[in-house]
């Protein structure tokens, strides 16, 4: 994504495509099909990536800063959301999920380059 500044209809589809995961992991949940772990950790790095991009998009400069923030850490959360789901599943004696296992130990790495950089971006922007 664009740090500068994402189309408004990037941001709108994102919105959007984030509203209809959210509305199947909580039909499936409710069918009694189980908790999906690894959709739950995608939609916590999608919808604040989309909340922020629909805020700028909309001219409120503020407020996407400080959603900002939380997509700094969203990388952080979806990593404890998907070894909850992974330690979860081998207590119950479940074989690991390689995609999940995957995510789960790239995605701490690509957050704190994400983090870096943005650090750095800000030092450079300041000097």
């Amino acid at each position: 994504m664009a740090r500068n500044g994402t189309p408004a209809g990037l941001a709108w589809f994102m919105a959007a495509v984030s509203a209809v995961l959210t509305l199947t992991l909580a039909v499936d949940w409710a069918r009694g099909e189980g908790f999906d772990w690894m959709t739950s950790a995608w939609l916590l790095v999608l919808w604040p990536n989309a909340l922020r991009d629909l805020l700028r998009a909309r001219g409120h400069r503020r407020a996407a800063g400080r959603a900002d923030a939380v997509v700094g850490c969203s990388p952080f959360l979806a990593t404890a959301v998907l070894w909850a789901g992974l330690v979860l599943g081998w207590t119950r004696g479940e074989s690991a999920d390689w995609f999940a296992l995957a995510a789960a130990l790239l995605l701490p790495a690509a957050g704190a380059l994400w983090l870096a950089a943005g650090l750095t971006g800000r030092r450079a922007r300041r000097a």
